[in-house]
């Protein structure tokens, strides 16, 4: 990609938010402070979605004979960086026990994550920035996040585990 195209490829990107915006709510004049809070909403969405279109484009890659050196050429990084920031997302499968990372994970996304990694017999053992680590069991799991901590007499009678904290949100499990 030459200079000309990667800054007209920029452009694109960096105006989708504004007019998704001004599609929505018209011309943004930035003169009140809640005007800023949808084109933050959506800048929040395009950056994630950038991401796993990038995700998705490296796998599409990889099955089409691509290297870990070619994608980190293409992307500006070393070839095991790029093997560590896309290669973990890589699916496997997993046997009982079996630790498993799903990377992507985002407030907007990673409830649908649970539910569907617990629906497989995954059971969630820990949080990160992004990511979302799942054992493999041989039984299906129920997830929860919530922002405030479960009231603990609700968790022992429903019978919710807490598995972990990140940011504001906290994270539970109990089997389906």
């Amino acid at each position: 990609m030459d200079v000309q195209d990667e800054a007209g490829l920029r452009e694109q990107a960096g105006r989708l938010a504004l007019d998704w915006s001004q599609e929505r709510h018209g011309d943004f004049t930035g003169e009140q402070p809640v005007a800023y809070v949808p084109l933050i909403e959506a800048a929040a969405v395009v950056a994630d979605e950038a991401k796993l279109s990038l995700g998705r484009w490296v796998k599409a890659g990889r099955r089409g004979g691509l290297s870990w050196s070619d994608i980190g050429r293409v992307v500006g990084v070393s070839k095991q960086a790029a093997q560590q920031r896309f290669g973990a997302d890589e699916a496997r499968e997993a046997g009982p026990g079996m630790i498993t990372v799903t990377l992507g994970a985002t407030a907007f996304n990673e409830v649908a994550m649970l539910r569907r990694e617990g629906a497989a017999g995954r059971e969630l053992v820990a949080v990160a920035a992004l990511r979302l680590f799942f054992r493999q069991t041989d039984r299906p799991w129920l997830h929860r996040r919530t922002v405030a901590e479960m009231d603990p007499g609700l968790r022992l009678a429903e019978g919710w585990e807490a598995v972990a904290s990140w940011f504001i949100f906290h994270y539970y499990k109990r089997p389906a």
